[in-house]
């Protein structure tokens, strides 16, 4: 899925310009974390934007403002009907795939990216873009007032910290009962003794668990769910 690797670059690039034209944000940078790709990009006032992939044909393509999915700080009956535009055209499928291993779902996926979700895709964040420039402020304050709200919440959430060596969390990670909890919370935080790190798909958990073993130091791990 090469080609979709660079659609979703060039539209990223092409509809998201307006951030380097009118707001004066760096441009794109593409930065590969495991299986997904990042176009991050930011400005001197430590605003940001990160679009990201996984390279799957059904792949959804998030959109981040300054630490909030973008579905969370606009209301917009455009955006939901995109979305669900493209679950019913990848979801059966991919559930099928998930249940038989037949990689046939996965090119069924593939003909219905060519034939109609590329084009979605598109439309989607065009409109996307077009909601960022016309209401950029009034979007800052939105992201802050939900990291406020989220910082509130990760106070209540400390009260349930757990604390574990590198090598208990690694083997905790990998139980189902922990999988499935991840399913149901947006955000792990991560503390150690030398950073915090914030983590949003199982995906991501085992990269950055690469990252710190590659370290050889048996930290202490404390961790809790935000939902």
């Amino acid at each position: 899925m090469n080609n979709l690797l660079y659609e979703v670059k060039y539209a990223v690039e092409t509809y998201f310009k307006f951030l380097q034209d009118n707001y004066n944000f760096t441009s794109f940078e593409q930065v590969p974390l495991a299986y997904e790709y990042h176009f991050k990009a930011k400005d001197k006032a430590n605003n940001f934007i990160n679009i990201h992939i996984e390279l799957i044909a059904s792949t959804p393509i998030w959109v981040n403002f300054n630490g909030a999915y973008i579905e969370d700080i606009i209301s917009s009956d455009v955006v939901n009907a995109y979305n669900q535009e493209l679950h019913s055209l990848y979801d059966k499928n991919f559930k099928k795939y998930l249940k038989t291993k037949d990689v046939a779902y996965i090119s069924a996926n593939i003909d219905n990216y060519n034939l109609y979700g590329k084009s979605i895709n598109e439309k989607r964040l065009q409109y996307i873009a077009k909601v960022i420039n016309k209401d950029f402020y009034a979007l800052v304050e939105a992201s802050n007032k939900l990291k406020q709200l989220k910082n509130s919440k990760d106070k209540k959430a400390n009260k349930h910290i757990n604390s574990n060596t590198l090598n208990e969390f690694v083997l905790l990670s990998k139980s189902q009962k922990f999988k499935q909890k991840f399913k149901y919370n947006k955000t792990l935080c991560i503390d150690t003794e030398k950073c915090q790190i914030e983590v949003v798909s199982y995906t991501e958990l085992e990269d950055v668990i690469k990252k710190i073993l590659k370290s050889k130091i048996n930290l202490q791990i404390e961790w809790f769910f935000v939902n």
